[in-house]
């Protein structure tokens, strides 16, 4: 597995490549309880589709835990992008 940031993973096998999201078993009741976890997030044929998908989880997950404008919305996206290349992949 590749290591996006702290929480996001790219995993791959002969068809695809799967974007994964690093969470912990909140479930208190379960022998498992705290222990961590990759949730697939999505399913991609290309390696610009997975990113794409970690951009819109990021978009998403920004949306959800702030309050704003569009201005900030797009310095958010703007900032996200500027995250993906200085990865320096080739897609």
């Amino acid at each position: 597995m590749i290591k996006i940031d702290d929480k996001f993973y790219i995993d791959a096998d002969s068809n695809s490549y799967t974007l994964k999201e690093k969470d912990k078993i909140q479930d208190e009741k379960s022998k498992k309880y705290g222990e961590e976890i990759f949730r697939d997030r999505g399913y991609y044929v290309t390696l610009e589709g997975v990113l794409n998908g970690y951009l819109k989880a990021q978009t998403r997950e920004w949306i959800n835990n702030n309050d704003g404008d569009v201005k900030d919305l797009i310095k958010e996206v703007e900032n996200q992008n500027k995250f993906i290349k200085s990865l320096k992949l080739k897609v």
